[in-house]
């Protein structure tokens, strides 16, 4: 702020640069204004939270391509099934040979994993608003791990660390889950290509600067090269043959929703990847 106002004083015109507290924090647009009392020279300042408006312009920009692409989607989905059913009715055939039943079924396949876009692109115009509730996160997540081992491969395993101390924050229960669901997979699914047996580590604990609660999904797969960095948050972005390239998009603007943050960090001394998540202060409601 003192080199802003420096630079301001030096030359009124220009305007000054934006200012970010922190990687969780709010983005600040300083601007000055000179105050003439008599001989003294005093300064007003004004400070505007830019996160607020970049929010806002976001959630414009999303409410108007879901309805674009909602409207895209409902066109390609009749047709879809159309093909996809001829496709299965086409290797009920006995008189088919085995090549042609082979095509039959990557028509089927890969018309299944058009839905599957087609269903993610749908949750972004069907998402509701978030309903926020007090939530005690190592309760949430003693939950949470327990009904994903009752349902999870005998090859996969998830391993739980969680600090003592109150870790509380408001949140939507169940878009938490389905954020903290898709990490997960998503970390088993990387995991699973280096190791035979895939496994991910959840830890919980309070933030070292700001006391506020992360949870961290830890993976030890091959983690991401940095020329893809950048993009993984972008929606349809993926690595893999059959991704959608929709699960990081949704679980980042699910977290927004809920004055959360999440964020990739790299691991480059364990190997893998981490994908943290900073909860909002329990009594932050707005």
């Amino acid at each position: 702020m003192v080199e802003r106002l420096r630079q301001w004083l030096i030359n009124p015109i220009m305007v000054p640069r934006s200012i970010t507290t922190s990687s969780i924090g709010p983005v600040l647009q300083p601007s000055f204004a000179a105050l003439n009392r008599g001989d003294q020279r005093q300064t007003l300042i004004f400070l505007e939270d830019l996160s607020q408006i970049a929010h806002q312009a976001q959630q414009l920009k999303l409410a108007a391509l879901g309805r674009l692409t909602a409207g895209i989607a409902h066109e390609i989905r009749n047709p879809l099934g159309a093909v996809s059913h001829a496709a299965q009715l086409l290797n009920e055939s006995e008189d088919l040979s085995a090549p042609d039943r082979r095509l039959g079924q990557i028509i089927h396949d890969q018309s299944q994993r058009i839905d599957r876009v087609i269903e993610n692109v749908l949750q972004l115009s069907r998402r509701r608003e978030a309903q926020p509730e007090l939530l005690d996160l190592k309760v949430w997540l003693e939950n949470f791990v327990s009904d994903f081992r009752s349902s999870a491969a005998t090859d996969q395993s998830i391993h739980v660390q969680i600090s003592p101390g109150m870790l509380t924050t408001r949140m939507d229960a169940g878009q938490l889950t389905q954020i903290i669901t898709n990490l997960v997979q998503n970390g088993l699914r990387y995991s699973s290509r280096s190791h035979p047996s895939a496994q991910v580590w959840l830890k919980l604990q309070p933030d070292r600067e700001s006391d506020l609660p992360i949870l961290e999904v830890l993976d030890d797969g091959p983690g991401v090269s940095e020329q893809h960095l950048s993009k993984i948050f972008e929606p349809f972005f993926t690595t893999e043959s059959k991704g959608t390239g929709l699960g990081l998009y949704l679980s980042r603007e699910l977290c927004e929703s809920n004055q959360a943050h999440l964020e990739y960090l790299p691991r480059p001394h364990d190997g893998g990847s981490c994908l943290r998540i900073t909860f909002a202060h329990p009594f932050k409601t707005s």
